[in-house]
């Protein structure tokens, strides 16, 4: 099975008591971007998890939802 190629979108939920000083829910989903995609060198991606490049994020909805405890939810959908 190989890593998808089209557009995807990103349904992201972070459940924590309040954001960390200076972030956004945009700073905690390019992380998650990051390790979902792939490595890119000259002529190659290495290893992506789901998509090729972050660059195939069409669509994101993003919330922060209040919690005692800090995780987070992620519903990704191919396009």
């Amino acid at each position: 099975m190989a890593w998808y190629f089209g557009p995807v979108q990103i349904y992201f939920t972070l459940y924590a008591p309040e954001l960390t000083a200076k972030r956004t829910l945009s700073d905690y989903l390019g992380g998650i971007e990051d390790t979902l995609d792939g490595s890119s060198g000259d002529q190659f991606t290495y290893l992506p998890i789901v998509f090729e490049d972050d660059c195939q994020v069409a669509s994101v909805n993003s919330v922060l939802q209040k919690s005692d405890d800090t995780w987070y939810t992620l519903e990704i959908s191919f396009m």
